[in-house]
Parts: C-alpha cells; structure tokens; sequence
C-alpha cells in the first residue's frame, strides 16, 4: 500500500511516462529491486493504483445498493456521499485515472473498464428505483447515471480540502440538484 501510494503521488504529479520505478523506489525508502517482489513492472503499478480506489467505493456502493432497509432516496445520496469521499480521498489516483488511463496495455485498460462497468451498473439500479418513485420521469437512465458520475467525478478539480465546504455540505448539495422538485411536483435533474 505505501508504494502504490508513493507511486499514485508521483503519477499524478509527474505523469506515467515521467515517473521511474527508481524514483518511486527512493520515495518509498526500499531498493529498486524490492519493487519487483511486488510489482511486475511500472504498468503493473499503474494497474493497482486505478484498481485500488474502483475496488473500495464498489464495495461500499454495493452494500448501499442491497440494503433493502433503504428508501431509493436514501441509497442515492449515500451513492452520492461514497463516491465523493473515495474520490477526494483517492485524490491522486483518480487524477492518474483522468491523465495516465491511457498508458496501459489493451488488455489492463479492458480488465479495468470491466470493473467500472459494474460500479456504473449498481448505480444504475439506484437510478432506477429512483425512477420507479417518480424521479427522472421520461429521462434516459443511462444518461442520468452517466450524468450524475460526470458531476461528481468533476469534483476532483474543484474541491480543495481547506475549502469551505465539507464532503457532507457538497452531497447535501449534489442531491438537492438531483432530487429538486418543481411547484407542479413532476421532478427533473438538472
């Protein structure tokens, strides 16, 4: 954990191509050697740091998604809540995602998209009970969960940890836009 965390770090601020597994080595304070005992190569790094945040707020997400004592409403502003504590506390990782994705072989960048796919899928069993009580009425369901990801995710570039508002004030927010209802009662996003 503590060279995948190094290695996210130095990722995110000097780019894949830009970081070598001597310097993540240095920072960890281990020989360049150790890191094959863990790692097959850099790309393999590269695979755990994007696998490490997927796999923690996937987990989370489907203990939300199956708590059948949750109201729909529920599930989506604690869906809401995990993706953007994991992705503010992932914070290095997810800037890798957005800038290094790219930088792995066809077969990583499958392996990893599949694991997303299912991320993006439970949340879209929320999106759908929301559905079933009258929210996004006439509304593509893949759109709105896509939707709702992208507003999310864009939080990466704008939230700073010192700001004014906290991970709970910007849920509160997030799923007040969502949930927002009209004066005639029908209820749309966005």
């Amino acid at each position: 954990e503590k060279i995948v965390s190094a290695a996210a770090h130095l990722i995110s601020r000097k780019g894949y191509p830009g970081t070598s597994f001597q310097e993540i080595a240095n920072n960890v304070g281990i020989h360049k050697s150790t890191l094959f005992h863990y790692f097959k190569n850099k790309e393999d790094v590269l695979l755990r740091i994007l696998e490490r945040s997927i796999e923690e707020v996937y987990r989370n997400l489907e203990q939300i998604t199956i708590n059948e004592a949750l109201r729909p409403e529920e599930k989506l502003e604690r869906a809401i809540h995990n993706h953007l504590t994991l992705l503010l506390e992932y914070l290095d990782n997810v800037n890798v995602y957005l800038n290094e994705f790219r930088s792995l072989s066809n077969e990583n960048q499958a392996l990893y998209l599949q694991k997303r796919k299912k991320y993006e899928q439970d949340f879209k069993k929320i999106v759908l009970e929301m559905k079933k009580v009258g929210y996004f009425e006439g509304l593509n369901t893949q759109i709105v969960t896509f939707g709702i990801l992208g507003m999310l995710n864009w939080a990466v570039k704008w939230h700073r940890k010192d700001g004014a508002l906290s991970i709970e004030d910007i849920t509160k927010v997030f799923y007040g836009m969502i949930t927002q209802k009209h004066q005639e009662g029908r209820t749309h996003v966005f």
